[in-house]
C-alpha cells in the first residue's frame, strides 16, 4: 500500500470517527436513535432553561417550545436578535413531555407568542396502523393545545409543521397528513393559533435538501436553521406583531 493510499485511508477513517463521535454526542444530548441508552433524561436541560431565563424577569416574550430542532438551534437569539426570544427546546421531547414540563418552562413566562415544534418523536414509537398513530397523535395535540390555551389565554400560538426528514423518509407521508390536520386545527382556532407549513424547506416533492441537515439527516444544520428562520419564522413573527 503506497503512502497516498495510506494517507487517504487515514483521513477517511478520521472523518468517519469524527462523524460517529458527533452522532453519539447528539444522541446523548437528546436521546436519539442508537445512542438512546446514553441519555439521562431532560431534568438537567429543564433546569438550565430555568436558570438562563428567570421567569420573574423574562415574561411576555417569544418562547420557542419544542423538541431537538429547537434545542440544537444554539444561535437562535443571535439569528432573531431584533426580538426578545427564548429557546425552551429540550432534547428529543414529545408532546407529552411538553405538557409535563409546562408548569416550569412555559406557563410562568406568560409569553406573548409561543412557537411549537414536535414531529416524528411523537409517532415513531407508537404501535398500530398509520391511521391509528395519526389519530392518537392528533387527539393528544388537541387536548394539549386546549390545555395550554386555558393557562395562557392571551398568548398567540404558532404551530410549526413537522419537518420532512431525509433520515426518517419512511415517515414523510404520515408527517404530511398530521401537518394537514394540524393546519385544520389551527384554522378552527384561528383566534389564537397560526399554522406555518415549512414542508418545502426540506423536500421539493422528489428530493430532500440534505445539505440543510447534520450528518444524522434528522436535525437541521445552521444553514437549515437560518432558512427556517428567515423564510418561515421571522415573517410569521412580523405578521403577528403588526396585526
Amino acid at each position: 500500500m503506497n503512502r497516498v493510499t495510506k494517507s487517504a485511508l487515514g483521513i477517511g477513517g478520521g472523518l468517519a470517527a469524527a462523524g460517529l463521535i458527533g452522532l453519539a454526542v447528539t444522541g446523548w444530548q437528546i436521546g436519539w436513535g442508537p445512542f438512546r441508552g446514553l441519555f439521562k433524561g431532560f431534568e438537567s436541560e429543564v433546569r438550565a432553561i430555568e436558570k438562563k431565563y428567570p421567569a420573574d424577569k423574562r415574561r411576555g416574550e417569544i418562547v420557542f417550545y419544542g423538541a431537538s430542532n429547537f434545542r440544537l438551534w444554539t444561535e437562535m437569539e443571535n439569528d432573531l436578535w431584533d426580538y426578545k426570544v427564548q429557546n425552551h427546546g429540550f432534547g428529543g421531547s414529545t408532546d407529552k413531555m411538553l405538557v409535563q414540563y409546562a408548569d416550569r418552562i412555559l406557563y410562568p413566562y406568560k409569553p406573548e407568542i409561543v412557537f411549537f415544534q414536535t414531529g416524528s418523536n411523537d409517532y415513531v414509537p407508537l404501535k398500530g396502523t398509520d391511521e391509528e398513530k395519526i389519530a392518537a397523535c392528533m387527539k393528544y395535540k388537541r387536548e394539549m393545545f386546549g390545555m395550554f390555551h386555558e393557562h395562557l389565554p392571551e398568548a398567540r400560538f404558532v404551530v410549526m409543521s413537522g419537518l420532512l426528514l431525509p433520515g426518517r423518509s419512511e415517515y414523510s407521508s404520515m408527517t404530511q397528513e398530521i401537518n394537514r390536520q394540524l393546519e385544520a386545527l389551527c384554522f378552527e382556532h384561528s383566534d389564537y393559533m397560526t399554522f406555518v407549513n415549512a414542508e418545502d424547506l426540506t423536500f421539493d416533492g422528489t428530493n430532500y435538501a440534505k445539505e440543510l441537515f447534520r450528518p444524522d439527516m434528522i436535525h437541521l444544520n445552521h444553514e437549515g436553521q437560518l432558512r427556517w428562520c428567515e423564510e418561515y419564522i421571522r415573517p410569521t413573527i412580523e405578521r403577528i406583531k403588526y396585526l
